[in-house]
This record gives C-alpha cells, structure tokens and sequence, in this order.
C-alpha cells in the first residue's frame, strides 16, 4: 500500500496501512455478526467504499481510493483466514478495530472525526443490505451489537463537514 497522503503524515507506514483496513474489518464484522458475512453484504462494503473516492478532491477521497483498492480480494482473503467460530471471530475483529483508536488521535480532529463518522456509516450501511424488505428491518440481533462501532471511542468536530459531502450519497446509489 501506498505511503500516507499529506494529512496522514504524522502517521507511520504501519499505522497507515492498519487505517487502510478499518473498513475490510468493519465490512466482515458488522457482516459476518451472524455468522455469514453474505454476497449482499461483501457488496454494499465495497459499493459504500467506493462511493466515497469520488465525492471530492482531498485527503478523505484519497484514503478511501487506497481503502478501495482490491477491497472485494482483500475482504475475500480476510474471510478466508478468520476463525469460523463466530464469536472468536467477532472479538478479534472487534479488536482489530480498537487499535485505530491510537491512530485517529494522531489525526487533525476535522479528519479524525469524518473519518470515524464514515466508519459508523459504513457499519450501518452493511447491517441494512441484507434481509429485511427494501432494506428496512433489515439489522439482526447481532449485527446490532456491533453496528455503532463500540469499540471506537467516539469522535466530533464541528469542523467535520469539511469532508462529508458524500452524507446521504450512499443510499442514493
């Protein structure tokens, strides 16, 4: 993976790289919750993902072109090597997720806060593609333990929606 984009700087190449897989980790999370993380599932993530490298030119499209890149072959392959017993597999996940903790606080607050309100979102977004009608009723009992990303500690900046002109683009799509 590519090195930081100008307003990732202060962070490490390893840093950057973990950044980069918050949403495969989210996507199989929030997806797998139940057990099954399903063709539905896998692309809406990579659909949400995708929508956001084009809503505009700055720091947040340029993440999410690294984030997208091979997202479905990554997701696929994160699959493949997670345990199968759900719960072990949830926790790690979970703690997986956690560790960008340490890494958004590197970040100017504008951008730490877009970025943890895309990752909230994001899980959202995947919890509703599957089941339910029209995608309403759609979030399980599992997928609900994980949807607000718990594991984050939340992140708000007036100065946010300097780089959410893609809110609300995703269920236009």
């Amino acid at each position: 993976m590519a090195a930081p984009v100008e307003d990732f700087s202060a962070l490490t190449s390893a840093e950057w790289e973990a950044l980069c897989e918050v949403p495969l980790w989210i996507t199989a999370l929030v997806g797998g919750a139940d057990g099954n993380l399903d063709r539905t599932e896998r692309h809406w993530g990579e659909h949400i993902v995708r929508i956001r490298t084009y809503a505009r030119e700055d720091s947040f499209d340029e993440y999410y072109r690294h984030v997208a890149e091979g997202f479905a072959e990554r997701l696929d392959q994160l699959w493949q090597n997670l345990p199968t017993d759900t719960e072990r597999r949830n926790q790690l996940l979970a703690d997986k997720i956690a560790q960008a903790n340490s890494i958004l606080a590197k970040l100017d607050l504008p951008l730490a806060a877009v970025l943890y309100q895309s990752y909230r979102k994001l899980a959202e977004e995947v919890a509703k593609s599957s089941g339910g009608f029209l995608r309403m009723g759609a979030i399980s009992p599992e997928e609900n333990r994980w949807i607000k990303l718990p594991m984050l500690t939340p992140i708000h900046s007036s100065e946010a929606s300097l780089y959410q002109p893609w809110e609300g683009d995703e269920e236009k799509q």
